[in-house]
């Protein structure tokens, strides 16, 4: 399958980009996990889930029987507890040592849970595991500090820089229609939203804080090269 990584994909209850999630199920993967109503689009396109896992409040139960007796492994959950599910499937993930993991189904709906599952690309990265999000229209990862990051452009599409940590310093960007050099952006500033493609492929580094790197317009996305690179270290 030409895999380089143990690659995980998590398919969550939230709105999913269904194109792009079929051609990274079709990529290959180490393990698939449908979380609660994640199972709906994975039946959907005939993909049987390695695990099912959640409090399954929004998974009809047909589905939950359907996969079961295609051998998926069951993980079930109280609806009234301490974690969301989406939590709950990326902590599995990370202790079946999965390197790459990439969510769908976790933006968008409920700001709340928008906000929260972000802050689960944040956990990946302290475990050294590069996870990725993918909504209905944006594709969102963390930058750590010394990281370095390529972005394949594409018409249309624009990219953010948003801070995690009070204050993220270094931030250099190359080959975007606004260049940034050595900056410092705080906390609360806007100044990494909304810059553009161009022609050439968009590099950015930066040297101490987090960074939420997130590029929107998936529906322009003309596939081939991945979105994310990350140049060996």
């Amino acid at each position: 399958m030409g895999i380089k990584s143990k690659k995980g994909i998590l398919v969550g209850g939230g709105p999913i980009n269904k194109g792009f999630l079929r051609k990274e199920l079709g990529s290959g993967y180490n393990l698939l996990m449908a979380v609660d109503g994640g199972g709906k689009p994975l039946y959907d396109l005939g993909y049987i889930p390695n695990i099912m896992l959640g409090d399954f409040d929004s998974l009809p139960l047909q589905y939950r029987e359907f996969f079961a007796d295609k051998g998926a492994e069951l993980f079930t959950y109280q609806r009234e507890k301490d974690w969301t599910d989406l939590e709950l499937g990326m902590d599995l993930a990370l202790s079946r040592k999965i390197e790459e993991i990439q969510v769908f189904g976790g933006l968008g709906g409920r700001l709340d849970h928008t906000l929260a599952n972000l802050s689960l690309l944040y956990k990946a990265k302290l475990q050294k595991t590069e996870a990725i999000m993918i909504g209905s229209e944006q594709i969102v990862t963390f930058l750590a500090p010394k990281e370095h990051i390529i972005i394949t452009p594409f018409l249309d599409g624009h990219f953010s820089l948003l801070p995690y940590s009070s204050t993220v310093k270094g931030v250099s960007i190359a080959g975007a229609k606004y260049p940034l050099r050595n900056v410092t952006i705080e906390l609360g500033s806007t100044r990494g939203v909304h810059n553009e493609f161009i022609a050439t492929p968009v590099e950015i580094q930066i040297d101490s804080g987090y960074l939420l790197l997130i590029v929107e317009g998936l529906k322009h996305w003309p596939g081939g090269r991945e979105i994310f690179q990350r140049p060996p270290a």
